[in-house]
């Protein structure tokens, strides 16, 4: 029996089990990072992606290589050059440079295959529309030249650039941004996207995509909505153990355009990634200034929602676990900056659950939110990652999604033949134990069991191969952790605005203007802030009270003004 033991430990310490799917982050003005070890994040400079506003994405292998990377124009492989028919068609439009987000899937029957889900919103500038289509090509690795290691570089697959997503009344249709969230079968994907005041989720299985979406209701009360003047962010949880009726929750918000004081609608809200809808057990309403609430990220485990404001630098803890029917804890992360104006422009997590963003002040770093998991307990450092000379833009990489095959928990399981699977996760309330078994060289296999697991000597493992003691209840996927805590529908607000002026005690003039906006106020103007009707930030200079606006495009803006006595937010027209 020792000599067992001892052979199991040194499994244990000389083999793993890969997850690269996430190794690498291609992102902004040629930036990227390698995620290969925990705690050294290594800048690259090999990236010939050069982009600010668009939506980015990145994928590895599981063993950490680089398959390739997009804007959600182009796609780069992984020796850096476009891929021959690798431009996405965008529907002879620019709107593809305003989408937020975009997703990359590895498709779950065929290796070779992947999934880049684009958005391609519509286009606003000098108050013209451009209508654009939300699409998805599908990537051939097996496809494409030989590379260095003698491996084909992928290619898109041939008719497979840019096909539509099919709305639910099987019209093409134009969206800010798309997630995916594992479904409950373990299996398959969503691929949720959120289309005006509704949720499409799009099933994908084995076969590949099912391109006739999952509709719910979005529960935000925006009048006569837009999607060219609400453009939205969307952001899902890790799976939470709190509740038999939804399995994650799901962060959007809606900004720009309704009224003044009304900018932005900020929820997070409940899912099932059985049915793929939004439920009613949980609604989080998030009421922000102006222009502020935009990006946000859970942590690895649900526990903790950070919420990013693009008006400021201010970011917000807020508590996922003490939730009372009546009350939600949340405060103010510490961060070594301060700015009325700049903020994170993006907040993402990376494979080992640490929090980045990109951060208007500082684009040459990446911020890291430190001590992530504690509530009360963080803090933000905006100088943690130096992209070595390149720049973060708005946007970074979400987490690809991977099947990762986690077995059913069952009391003992018996191994006794060759591993059939090539990437496996063996799951037991009790033991597993091995007669006559082996994993071969091409082969990941994980083993968790709630008392032991036991090798016998006629183990052969030259795979990769990891153990752990852990228990699991029978008849789940995935590991339990507690007792459902909503057993009712929960609904909830939180106000994080700051002190507003009455617009009374400030006045603007003239409005319209062509160059100049003058502004009236019995108080010391300490700063101010424009942003267009999109979200963006725009860059005025201030002199005294006399704002100069002449090199803004014509259209309709929205304007901070912080005193001492707080802000002041009106809306003016650029002539």
């Amino acid at each position: 029996m020792k000599k067992i033991y001892i052979t199991l430990f040194s499994c244990l310490s000389f083999l793993g089990y890969s997850q690269g799917e996430n190794d690498h982050w291609y992102f902004g003005f040629k930036a990227a990072v390698n995620f290969s070890y925990v705690g050294n994040p290594t800048p690259l400079v090999n990236s010939e992606m050069l982009t600010y506003l668009e939506p980015v994405g990145s994928i590895s292998d599981s063993d950490g290589n680089l398959l390739f990377y997009s804007d959600g124009k182009n796609i780069w492989n992984r020796e850096h050059q476009i891929m021959s028919n690798g431009t996405i068609n965008t529907n002879n439009s620019v709107s593809w440079r305003y989408g937020n987000q975009l997703a990359i899937l590895k498709h779950p029957g065929n290796p070779n295959l992947y999934y880049i889900f684009t958005p391609i919103p519509n286009y606003y500038n000098n108050l013209t529309v451009s209508n654009g289509i939300s699409s998805y090509t599908v990537v051939d690795m097996s496809l494409g030249n030989t590379g260095s290691n003698n491996l084909p570089l992928g290619d898109v697959l041939p008719n497979n650039n840019s096909l539509p997503f099919s709305g639910a009344n099987e019209l093409p249709f134009a969206a800010n941004n798309v997630n995916i969230v594992k479904h409950s079968d373990n299996k398959s994907f969503w691929v949720v996207i959120p289309n005006k005041t509704k949720l499409y989720s799009y099933l994908v299985n084995s076969q590949g995509l099912i391109n006739s979406p999952v509709v719910s209701d979005v529960p935000a009360n925006i009048p006569n909505f837009s999607p060219v003047a609400h453009p939205s962010y969307l952001k899902i949880s890790p799976k939470v153990n709190v509740s038999n009726n939804f399995s994650n929750y799901l962060y959007i918000v809606y900004w720009g355009g309704v009224n003044a004081n009304d900018w932005a609608s900020s929820k997070v809200l409940s899912f099932n990634n059985t049915t793929g809808k939004i439920t009613t057990d949980f609604v989080l309403d998030i009421t922000t200034n102006p222009g502020s609430g935009s990006s946000g990220e859970f942590t690895n485990n649900g526990s903790i929602f950070y919420l990013g404001s693009n008006g400021s630098s201010k970011v917000y803890g807020i508590d996922m676990v003490n939730i009372s029917p009546t009350s939600v804890n949340y405060y103010t992360v510490p961060i070594n900056y301060s700015s009325s104006s700049d903020g994170p422009l993006d907040i993402q997590r990376n494979k080992y659950g640490h929090i980045y963003m990109s951060f208007d002040y500082s684009n040459s770093y990446l911020a890291k939110i430190i001590n992530q998991n504690v509530f009360n307990g963080a803090n933000i450092d905006i100088h943690d990652l130096y992209l070595d000379g390149k720049a973060a833009g708005r946007n970074l990489p979400q987490l690809v999604q991977y099947n990762n095959n986690i077995g059913e928990c069952v009391q003992d399981i018996p191994l006794t033949s060759s591993e059939p699977n090539n990437a496996f996760v063996y799951r037991a309330a009790n033991s597993i134990i091995t007669t006559n078994y082996s994993i071969a060289s091409n082969q990941n296999i994980e083993m968790k069991a709630g008392s032991y697991i036991l090798l016998k000597p006629n183990t052969d493992i030259k795979g990769k191969f990891s153990a752990k003691i852990e228990g699991c209840r029978i008849g789940t996927l995935e590991k339990f952790s507690g007792n459902s805590k909503f057993d009712k529908p929960i609904r909830l607000s939180l106000d994080l605005r700051t002190p507003v002026i009455t617009e009374n005690k400030i006045l603007i003039s003239p409005n319209p203007t062509s160059d100049i906006l003058n502004i009236k106020s019995d108080s010391k103007i300490n700063n101010v802030s424009v942003v267009d009707m999109i979200g963006r930030n725009i860059n005025v200079r201030l002199d005294g009270e006399k704002v100069d606006v002449k090199n803004l495009p014509s259209g309709t803006y929205i304007i901070n003004i912080e005193t001492k006595e707080g802000v002041s937010t009106q809306k003016f027209i650029k002539k």
